[in-house]
């Protein structure tokens, strides 16, 4: 749909648009250049686009809100549910060549007295608003995190094991002001999937691998993000 979309004019782009459920658009549209979606975007009924970009991950939208002018972005986030567009206008804030420009502040934390039963049952309540679920946080109320337990080993413990007890701890982490090079280092060091990202010591989200890989391929290799021709 992607594709399709990239390659038709704008006008039409919004007819196939009408025809489609908000969710399936904002899938979508994530896998677009962002400025190609911000076009697209933008020739929509705003009530329409904010019902789209609702749908989307935090970070998508957050990158196509930042191609449109500030003025259309104001009222589109105006107009979303309160909760996503405060998720949205979090990560608007944080300089773009960023590490709190890269993340995505929707991620899976527990806190430390959960069990691992426990904690299974949350991942299949949120596991499908959550788009990476590789790592679970283990988070204090404060926010400050204390580890990280993967989904393998959360699977294969005893369901009354608390989380704190097989949680690897010594976070490895950057902070919002790390450059996307700060950010690649850590992923390939500790061979991660998706890397946290601290503010004022506190967890505000994760760049996934993806996130950062794709800013050094070679424009060919990243074209599966569809821009127009």
């Amino acid at each position: 749909i992607a594709e399709i979309l990239a390659q038709l004019p704008h006008k039409e782009a919004g007819t196939v648009i009408g025809a489609l459920d908000p969710e399936t658009v904002g899938e979508a549209i994530g896998e677009l250049d962002p400025e190609v979606g911000g076009r697209v975007i933008s020739q929509l009924d705003s009530e329409v686009a904010s019902d789209i970009l609702e749908e989307m991950e935090p970070d998508e939208a957050a990158d196509l809100l930042g191609d449109l002018p500030e003025e259309k972005a104001r009222e589109l986030l105006g107009l979303m549910d309160a909760e996503d567009a405060e998720m949205v206008q979090e990560l608007l804030e944080h300089e773009e060549d960023s590490a709190g420009g890269l993340m995505n502040n929707m991620f899976a934390a527990v806190p430390p007295a959960m069990t691992a039963e426990e904690a299974l049952t949350y991942i299949r309540l949120v596991g499908a608003e959550i788009e990476n679920i590789y790592y679970i946080y283990v988070i204090r109320a404060d926010e400050t995190p204390l580890g990280v337990v993967t989904l393998k080993r959360l699977l294969l413990s005893p369901p009354k094991t608390p989380v704190a007890e097989i949680m690897t701890v010594g976070l490895k982490a950057v902070t919002v002001e790390d450059t996307p090079g700060k950010v690649m280092e850590v992923l390939f060091k500790y061979n991660l999937l998706a890397v946290p990202v601290l503010e004022a010591g506190h967890m505000v989200g994760i760049v996934p691998a993806d996130a950062v890989i794709e800013l050094y391929l070679p424009e060919s290799v990243t074209r599966t993000r569809f821009a127009s021709h």
